[in-house]
């Protein structure tokens, strides 16, 4: 009978050492995720990691494999989802595409922000960026960016902008009704997408006005995401900003300030112009010169200098679309020289009419306390083109009557 009792027992040592050794394991697992869970806030620095878990393995509309499918909206509420202009993208395609990440190889940005946007830091993949705030908190997150390549080209981009925001992905023929925008860069496509992602914070989020102009097999990416209603309001400001936009090596930027004392101030000029690339002809008034573009938002720019010595500037500028239309427009511009903005019912009265030749120019006369403004604008195919005179009050005046015969010598050379 001893003999049963001994082997009872050493049958429960052994089922208790089986069970310690079980437990040993289950700690020595626990004990190895620690250290994969403090690394993890080393990855959240980094905005372009691949996200946990893999990435989905296909989108519809064209989206490659290597794109999310359908990224949460509450996974990238407001500015958090703005700051970064490549989310959504893998790490593979991250590593093909990014810029050298050396300060020394990589490449210099230019730009001419507005002077209301705040400056925010730089990183590898930021070559601008800045903030914009507006009423009741509400902000917008703007950046510029280049990849070498267009990670699944401008389709894929643009849906996986559209996924940010919770809506769904366009085809190619969709694409192609987009608006096109010339850059430094060369052309490119312009968007404006509306969406709240679920459990985003409406002050920072809510609409995306997003560029991507190709060039030589890179990518460059300029992007607006913030409240909808500032977006709206800044879209003007946005697309100015990123005509002045340069990316240049760093050993040619002091051959720049040469191009202007390269050209001198062009003389009275009787018969009509070229501007630009030629879109345009028009008479340069007599006492006024044409000057080299101050950037790459102006498409010419005449000055003149009164008998004190005070300047007057005339900037020709060309963007897509209609820019938020007159009422937004104009408001800007009495903003500009210190004047309250106006209602829908209030605009009318403010507006002339020009002609010259076929085209039918709005005009449009507001002076501020130190500053007079006179512009004209009208519709020439896709793009809307602005004539804006600028300077002390005197002087407009006294050479508004050759701003007015500046317009009526515009002609459009190119179809619409």
């Amino acid at each position: 009978m001893k003999l049963p009792y001994c082997l009872l027992g050493c049958l429960v040592l052994s089922v208790a050492a089986c069970k310690q050794d079980r437990e040993i394991k289950v700690y020595h697992v626990a004990k190895e995720a620690a250290p994969s869970a403090a690394a993890q806030p080393a990855a959240a620095a980094d905005p372009h990691a691949a996200m946990p878990g893999g990435m989905p393995g296909g989108m519809p509309g064209g989206m490659p494999g290597g794109m999310p499918g359908g990224m949460p909206g509450g996974a990238m509420p407001g500015a958090a989802s703005g700051g970064d202009p490549h989310a959504g993208l893998s790490a593979e395609q991250l590593a093909a595409a990014s810029p050298p990440s050396s300060p020394a190889s990589s490449p210099q940005c230019a730009d001419t922000p507005p002077a209301h946007w705040k400056k925010q830091a730089l990183s590898p993949m930021r070559l601008a960026s800045y903030l914009v705030s507006g009423d009741g908190g509400a902000s917008a997150d703007i950046s510029f960016s280049i990849l070498r390549q267009a990670p699944g080209g401008t389709l894929a981009n643009v849906n996986r902008w559209r996924d940010q925001l919770g809506l769904p992905p366009v085809d190619e023929p969709a694409l192609k009704q987009a608006q096109t925008i010339k850059t430094s860069f060369g052309e490119g496509i312009l968007v404006d997408l509306e969406g709240l992602p679920a459990g985003a914070d409406a002050a920072k989020d809510g609409r995306l006005i997003g560029a991507i102009a190709d060039n030589a097999g890179s990518a460059w990416f300029f992007k607006m995401r913030g409240n909808a209603a500032l977006t709206e309001l800044e879209k003007p400001n946005f697309i100015q900003w990123l005509l002045t936009v340069k990316v240049a090596a760093a050993e040619a930027a002091p051959a720049a300030p040469a191009a202007p004392a390269a050209q001198a101030p062009a003389p009275a000029a009787q018969a009509p112009a070229a501007g630009g690339d030629g879109s345009l002809t028009w008479q340069v008034p007599a006492g006024w010169a044409l000057a080299p573009a101050a950037s790459g938002m102006r498409y010419a720019t005449l000055s003149v200098v009164a008998a004190d010595g005070t300047k007057g500037e005339l900037v020709v500028s060309r963007f897509p679309g209609d820019v938020g239309g007159d009422l937004m427009n104009v408001n800007r511009w009495r903003q500009q020289v210190g004047l309250p903005a106006v209602d829908a019912a209030g605009l009318a009265p403010l507006i002339s009419k020009l002609t010259a030749g076929p085209k039918t120019l709005s005009l449009i006369d507001v002076t501020g306390s130190q500053t007079r403004l006179v512009a004209g604008w009208t519709r020439h195919g896709a793009d809307t083109w602005f004539f804006k005179f600028t300077g002390p009050d005197a002087l407009v005046a006294a050479e508004k009557a050759k701003f007015t015969a500046f317009l009526e010598s515009v002609r459009f050379t190119k179809p619409e």
